[in-house]
């Protein structure tokens, strides 16, 4: 009996302990301004003493923030009042939706939606109105920034500070109508004293969802239905094609069922208006792995995010149909993918076959919440053409445990084949927060895991039992016009599975030193061993000089030199992010690469410029161009952008030249004139 009063104790105390903030419902008419007038905000009670994660953390921000909380029939508003003691001005430069981090005055509201400790809605945003929202899954651990819903803030500045109200629709986003309390937190990152700060209390990451304070007094309305049509029709031009005027139209079908389920539905997509890879230096044997930039598969992206990754959507490639659906009931999240695709030559093992012009791909994706805030997960994935099929099963845990302890663990099998020979996995125990970090990682590969998996997922390697360590740590020191110095070491070495002979092992030692007076130097060195027809001993030494990086606006040179599969080299890089005015940015990146001896002739120049103009932050021009000599390709993409009824319905005009050497014959160009429209008939 005694224990069971201890438990019950120990339960309410634990259970009080989170920070709470009432929300009051509204009768006023909100004008979205961001000068939060009293009429507007008649009951509203703004609470502050917000607390430091860094460079502090636990001691109360040096600026005074302060944050309130209502809500009508539609909406849920959130003011933010920003103090600031120090005469320099605000800092806000980012003006792109989905590009602002923390590198501009920025404030976030995150949403546990579901109160599940586990996943949650973010949105943030500068003084220049520039919006980014994300999802956030595994406490933390996995942030899918692909996510994008319609929501809406405005801001003011003044000489004391600025203020900012965020509106965010019910219907955007995702809740259990009966969840009467929902876990919040509400930040604020301040570039002038690099300092991030919460409402919460104490915490150890910026989305650590199990750490969140309690929103009380919310009256969800009536869960219901949604039904977005949403038809595209496009006009394209282009110059190497025999048929150089093309039209087509296709549809995509968004159903929303009572905030818990989205579905989605594509046929006939068309993704010209997706900028083409940034060019990659690649000084691996490895096959290098690019994002996914196609609207359709980027939604729902992290539940698939994991070290082995059984499911890599960039194998897809063309797309005749395609159907999706995302949701959480209960304790369980899923997703699941069904689409028809054309083949295409260049997949590991469909390539080998030519006696089929399309296959059908499967994907479930499956999360059970377990404990306080871990999940376990199960992965299908099933591709089937006309003679034959390639299936992966994948099992996975994140576990996260007392004491900044997180273990995780995946199992992936691909067939066909015997399972002996086509599983990988691993096991991780790692204990980090923001200002340390360090883990032990093992890792088996099977002889054939590799090819069983990459029809669909994308392995580098196999045949291998590895392992890994890592220490991070960050010293802020704040004097002696140092702002903080930040050391990393990781090691690793894996061995050949079948025989036991040493493949590989490495070792990397990183510094950085960041000042007051916003100059930054950093020295990494990387020594390795690498066998394949013979060892190869590797090393690699930069040296870099920044200033700003810790903001937007920022500048940074490095060199390096080293050996590379004995081969001599140097490269040397510039970096730079500037804004010209205030709706004009520029990023540019030079690299030079130099080999000696060079027998395949792979040293190269590299120009990256990318220039933005913001004329609203859904009302956008952007010029994307980048040219290597070592092929001497030269590509360009200009895109006139305009986002209205967000998030679905758009104009687009782009422009894309693609100029390159075909063997064997004269250079050619492709230049490509393409004009697109959707609109969102909401229902």
């Amino acid at each position: 009996m005694k224990r069971m009063i201890i438990f019950i104790i120990f339960i309410h105390f634990t259970s009080t302990f989170a920070r709470e903030i009432l929300a009051h419902k509204t009768q006023a008419k909100i004008t979205l301004d961001g000068k939060i007038a009293a009429p507007e905000w008649p009951a509203a009670i703004f609470q502050s003493d917000f607390i430091q994660m860094e460079p502090d953390p636990g001691k109360p921000s040096a600026e005074k923030t302060a944050v309130a909380v209502q809500f009508d029939d539609k909406n849920i508003y959130i003011a933010f009042i920003c103090h600031k003691s120090y005469p320099d001005p605000v800092i806000a430069r980012e003006t792109r939706r989905d590009q602002l981090v923390k590198q501009d005055d920025v404030v976030s509201v995150v949403l546990d939606t579901y109160h599940d400790s586990r996943s949650a809605f973010w949105f943030m945003a500068n003084a220049l109105n520039s919006q980014v929202d994300a999802r956030i899954s595994d406490d933390g651990k996995s942030l899918d920034t692909n996510w994008d819903t319609r929501w809406e803030v405005r801001t003011s500045i003044s000489d004391s500070g600025w203020r900012a109200e965020f509106a965010i629709p019910f219907t955007s986003i995702r809740f259990d109508p009966q969840q009467k309390t929902w876990g919040a937190n509400f930040g604020r990152f301040i570039p002038k004293r690099l300092e991030t700060s919460y409402w919460a209390g104490e915490t150890d990451d910026d989305f650590r969802v199990s750490r969140f304070g309690v929103l009380t007094g919310l009256e969800s309305p009536r869960a219901a239905s949604e039904l977005h049509f949403i038809p595209y029709s496009t006009i394209r031009y282009e110059t190497f094609s025999d048929e150089r005027w093309d039209n087509m139209t296709g549809l995509d079908l968004e159903y929303r069922y009572k905030n818990n389920i989205t579905a989605n539905l594509t046929y006939n997509p068309d993704f010209a208006t997706v900028e083409g890879d940034r060019e990659q230096i690649n000084m691996t044997r490895w096959e290098l792995s690019f994002p996914e930039k196609r609207k359709f598969f980027l939604e729902g992206g992290d539940l698939f995010k994991g070290r082995i990754t059984p499911f890599y959507s960039r194998r897809i490639g063309e797309i005749n149909f395609g159907a999706k659906a995302i949701g959480k009931t209960g304790p369980y999240t899923y997703a699941v993918i069904g689409v028809n695709a054309k083949r295409t030559d260049d997949n590991p093992l469909t390539s080998r076959d030519e006696s089929f012009a399309e296959y059908n791909l499967g994907v479930l994706r499956l999360k059970r919440d377990v404990l306080k805030s871990s999940t376990i997960g199960l992965t299908m994935v099933e591709k089937r053409w006309q003679n034959d099929y390639n299936r992966v099963l994948g099992l996975d845990g994140v576990f996260n445990l007392p004491n900044q302890l997180y273990f995780t663990t995946q199992l992936v099998v691909g067939a066909p084949g015997s399972f002996n020979k086509n599983y990988g996995g691993f096991l991780r125990l790692a204990r980090e927060n923001n200002i340390y970090h360090y883990h032990l990682r093992y890792t088996e590969y099977a002889e054939n895991f590799k090819e069983s998996v990459n029809g669909v997922g994308f392995i580098t390697d196999d045949d291998r039992r590895e392992l890994d360590s890592a220490v991070e740590y960050k010293w802020w020191v704040k004097k002696s016009g140092i702002e903080f110095l930040q050391y990393s070491s990781n090691y690793n070495a894996y061995w050949a599975k079948t025989s036991g002979t040493l493949r590989s092992w490495e070792i990397v030692q990183e510094w950085e030193l960041y000042l007051t007076n916003k100059f930054s130097c950093a020295i990494d060195f990387v020594r390795d061993y690498q066998l394949f027809e013979k060892g190869f001993h590797n090393y690699d030494l930069e040296l870099a000089i920044g200033y700003n990086t810790e903001e937007w606006s920022a500048t940074e040179i490095a060199y390096q030199f080293g050996r590379n599969f004995d081969l001599d080299y140097w490269m040397a890089t510039a970096e730079t992010r500037f804004k010209i005015h205030n709706k004009l940015s520029v990023d540019y990146e030079l690299r030079k690469l130099h080999f000696n001896p060079d027998p395949d002739d792979e040293s190269t120049w590299l120009n990256i410029a990318t220039l933005n103009y913001q004329f609203t932050p859904d009302l956008f021009v952007r010029l994307f161009t980048q040219h290597r000599t070592e092929n001497d390709r030269v590509y360009v993409y200009g895109l006139f952008g305009w986002r209205f009824k967000l998030p679905n319905s758009a104009i687009y005009f782009v422009y894309t030249r693609d100029d390159f050497d075909r063997p064997g014959l004269a250079r050619g160009n492709n230049e490509i004139f393409f004009l697109k429209v959707a609109y969102d008939f909401g229902i």
